[in-house]
């Protein structure tokens, strides 16, 4: 619908357009005859320089003096002079220049019968009247005698005729005046060409006189032009006044209406809540930035799309909707409606009707607020405003001012301060914190609590204060400043927190601190505290009798820096471990530098020391072990010899007993032979006996190679000669060694697995450990019983794996599987010395490889060597 400020505002336009057109065109016109006199000068000027000078003005009065000047200087005339003939026949002399000693007759005016209206149709015929002798006969006396008494004797007359516009143009020209040129000095011939002059110039002045006319015409249209321009204007004035009061009106009414949409268009944009409207098909229509911040949606995405915020499907919705569309606003709906990145925030969604120039409801503005963070407060605050009411400790507001006396009025107390003092809010509101106060309050404190206050700044003290019965208490207190939004403080919020019975357990930690400080410092163990880098941060003065020390000069002295080299890494780690792992305490043993430069065996335990600092801190307990240790050391030699005696007892019975054995047999057999003919006359016999000494033999010659390696082994004399070796055609051969020498029936089975590999292994050793093993699996198993050998090849190792089903070992026995000559209690009359799986220990210690037994008594025994390759 057209707007009808918008058609007056172009109604207007239209007038003044108009009326400027107007305007603009007259002075074109004015303009276009200005240029067409001015082209018709120029073309004169051509013709003639005095024509210029004649015409160059479009005064008519100048143009008429510049013409009778140009003509007397031009024909050296005495009198020229210009005679305007008036409608009623009477004549002036309107212009005239007379050489001096000549009467001048300008401005006179001569009565019709000085030039009567018979000449005039001849001078209109364009007659020219040239008289070289006043006196000559054809002159007519009466005008002889008038023209003698200006003193003139010859004279020169041409027409000044003009075209009559408003005549029909086959009429004769209008005569509007004469030119005329006066000889006074002596009468004179009047030549052609002067003639011809005076004609052109007759011409010319006729010319510059219509110019003159129209010119004037040309102004008095003009000032007709702007009378009717100036009335008209003053008309349009006088309607303009009334448009403009209109227009003011209305001008200022679209102010108003700019302005308010503007400020609509500004509150909209500025404000916090997200604004939008929607069409009648739920399409959004307007977007305002809040509704982009708090949706995620910008203006582009949403525009002419349906409404994302709320469904037009939702129930409370199309209620609100149908209600607005009848245009009845109904109350604030408060849904929760996700964002577009999905998240769900609480609104409070308003609608109200939007409605178009006619009144129509053609939309629906909605005013969107986003409660999120709002209800998050309100619970906070409602959370807070129970830990303020239901907390232990004392809460109470007062005013901010006066801070000295009488001190700011208690405005709020809560029931942890009635039941902290007695006092009720009846009691307290209204009157000021100095209730609480007694004799034994600390004015310093207070003094500190005033300075605070004054600077506006937090402040924490303890003191004591007095309930209402009068009973003491000691409280920590902290007041805190409360500022508005405009960061003018307006109260004051102190809590109070009953300290007593922490005071009491202060006091006697403090007793108890004292207590433990000087069993510290009086303890002979030495009691420090190190940072993460070792730094000694306290020594306690015990040090100075351990290792004679002074405490002080050890204060940021590296505890680490006086341990023994040997001991270094290990003592590092165990102490410093407290920080990684500190419920695990490792306790460590080492050497540490005393002041005389011997060195002293300390036992240390460490633990993360906890205090309520924020660096993190070693404790160390250090014990002078360096007396024990020497008494350890006498008795642990005491029991190494007792030990050592014990075995060179079990060792020469042992010995007495294994040896005797096999050289009984092997006497036995020698003397059979000996002593009985038969016996060696008997090949079978002969050759029973003489295996009977040579098994004896070799198994002497085995009982000593076993004490010989594990001596060696002991002293550190066992070499260990690695070479690379062939290990399955090895352990093939070895086997087949076995079965030569085996004589009780027992199948090795050999089973070889993964890629095979070259072995850096020490053949020898070697020997003794396949030797041994497979020794023990024959042995302590029943006779044509199968023995498992497997050879397993890994990356980088290779594992030997020898299974049997003999008599197995028990749990028992298992304990002490590696001790010298010690035997199983299961293995009844089998042969044996008790040194085998201790040789086998060696070697695989010495290939730096491991020994695992896995057995059961009755049930077989599976041993497993691994050797790095």
């Amino acid at each position: 619908m057209l707007n009808p400020f918008g058609i007056f505002i172009g109604l207007f336009i239209i007038v003044i357009f108009t009326t400027y057109y107007l305007l603009q065109r007259q002075i074109t016109q004015r303009k276009r005859a200005e240029k067409i006199l001015r082209q018709q000068t120029e073309r004169e000027r051509l013709i003639s320089q005095i024509a210029h000078h004649i015409r160059k003005s479009l005064n008519l009065d100048e143009v008429l003096v510049t013409t009778v000047a140009e003509v007397k200087q031009f024909l050296q005339a005495d009198r020229v002079l210009i005679y305007q003939i008036s409608e009623d026949g009477t004549g002036c002399a309107i212009t005239e220049t007379v050489s001096e000693n000549y009467p001048c007759i300008l401005g006179e005016t001569f009565p019709e019968e000085v030039f009567p209206r018979e000449y005039h149709h001849a001078y209109t015929q364009g007659k020219i009247r040239a008289v070289t002798n006043i006196d000559q006969s054809d002159v007519e006396s009466c005008l002889a005698d008038f023209v003698k008494q200006f003193g003139v004797k010859a004279k020169l007359v041409v027409p000044i005729l003009q075209e009559l516009r408003d005549i029909p143009t086959n009429s004769q020209p209008y005569l509007w005046g004469l030119l005329i040129a006066h000889q006074c000095s002596d009468i004179r011939e009047w030549q052609p060409w002067e003639i011809e002059l005076m004609v052109q110039l007759a011409n010319q002045v006729a010319i510059a006189i219509q110019q003159s006319e129209f010119y004037e015409q040309l102004q008095q249209l003009n000032i007709e032009l702007e009378n009717r321009v100036q009335q008209r204007t003053e008309e349009l004035a006088q309607t303009n006044i009334s448009l403009r009061a209109e227009i003011i009106e209305r001008q200022r009414t679209e102010a108003a209406l700019r302005h308010t949409n503007q400020t609509l268009e500004s509150l909209i944009a500025a404000s916090p809540r997200a604004i939008f409207t929607v069409d009648l098909d739920n399409n959004i229509k307007i977007w305002n930035p809040a509704a982009a911040r708090m949706f995620g949606w910008t203006e582009t995405e949403i525009l002419d799309q349906p409404n994302p915020i709320i469904s037009i499907e939702l129930e409370e919705y199309q209620k609100i909707r149908e209600s607005i569309i009848q245009g009845i606003t109904l109350p604030r709906l408060e849904v929760r409606q996700p964002k577009k990145d999905g998240t769900l925030i609480d609104i409070v969604f308003s609608a109200a009707p939007l409605r178009n120039s006619n009144g129509a409801i053609n939309g629906i503005v909605a005013v969107v607020a986003d409660i999120t963070e709002q209800k998050r407060q309100a619970e906070q605050v409602r959370l807070l405003q129970s830990v303020v009411v239901n907390t232990n400790d004392a809460v109470l507001i007062t005013e901010f001012e006066p801070i000295d006396e009488p001190g700011p009025r208690i405005l709020y107390i809560n029931q942890a301060f009635t039941r902290m003092t007695g006092y009720s809010s009846e009691d307290v509101l209204g009157k000021t914190p100095r209730i609480l106060q007694g004799p034994k309050t600390d004015r310093v404190a207070l003094d500190q609590v005033r300075n605070a206050l004054s600077r506006w700044e937090t402040v924490t003290v303890e003191v004591i204060n007095y309930r209402k019965d009068g009973s003491e208490f000691w409280v920590e207190f902290s007041v805190v400043p409360v500022a508005d939004k405009t960061g003018y403080y307006t109260h004051w919020i102190a809590v109070q927190r009953d300290i007593t019975e922490r005071k009491r357990i202060e006091q006697a930690l403090q007793r108890s601190e004292e207590r433990f400080r000087s069993l510290i410092e009086n303890a002979l163990d030495v009691i420090t505290i190190l940072d993460t880098e070792g730094t000694i941060q306290y020594i306690s003065p015990s040090v100075e009798k351990v290792l004679g020390y002074q405490s002080a000069n050890l204060i940021d002295y590296n505890f680490f820096a006086l341990i023994h080299p040997d001991d270094f890494v290990t003592t590092c780690y165990h102490i410093t471990n407290a920080i990684k792992n500190p419920d695990v305490a490792l306790p460590v043993e080492f050497r540490y530098c005393h002041q005389d430069g011997n060195w002293r065996t300390l036992e240390a335990i460490s633990q993360r020391f906890v205090d309520n600092s924020e660096l993190t801190q070693i404790f160390v307990n250090c014990r002078d072990i360096t007396e024990r240790k020497r008494l350890e050391e006498v008795r642990l030699a005491l029991e190494k010899e007792k030990e050592l005696s014990t075995m060179k007892i079990r060792f020469f019975s042992m010995a007495s007993h294994e040896f005797r054995t096999p050289l009984s047999v092997a006497l036995a057999a020698a003397q059979l032979l000996e002593n009985s003919p038969y016996a060696w006359q008997d090949d079978q016999k002969r050759i029973r006996n003489l295996h009977r000494i040579q098994d004896s033999v070799k198994n002497m010659v085995q009982l000593l190679d076993d004490i010989l390696t594990i001596n060696r082994a002991e002293t550190g004399n066992l070499e260990f000669n690695p070479t690379q070796l062939d290990l399955e055609k090895f352990c093939r051969q070895f086997i087949e060694e076995i079965r030569i020498s085996d004589g009780s029936g027992h199948i090795i089975n050999f089973v070889c697995e993964g890629n095979k590999k070259q072995a850096y292994l020490d053949e020898r050793l070697l020997r003794s450990i396949l030797g041994n093993l497979l020794s023990n699996a024959i042995k302590y198993s029943p006779e044509n019983i199968q023995v498992e050998f497997y050879l397993i090849f890994k990356d980088r190792e290779v594992i030997i794996k020898i299974c049997d089903q003999g008599i197995g070992i028990s749990i028992n026995d298992q304990n002490q599987l590696f001790q010298p000559f010690h035997r199983g209690k299961n293995v009844r009359n089998i042969p044996g010395t008790g040194l085998g799986l201790m040789v086998v220990k060696k070697c695989v210690d010495l290939h730096e490889g491991s020994l695992n037994i896995m057995s059961e008594s009755g049930h077989g025994t599976i041993v497993t060597v691994t050797l790095p390759l």
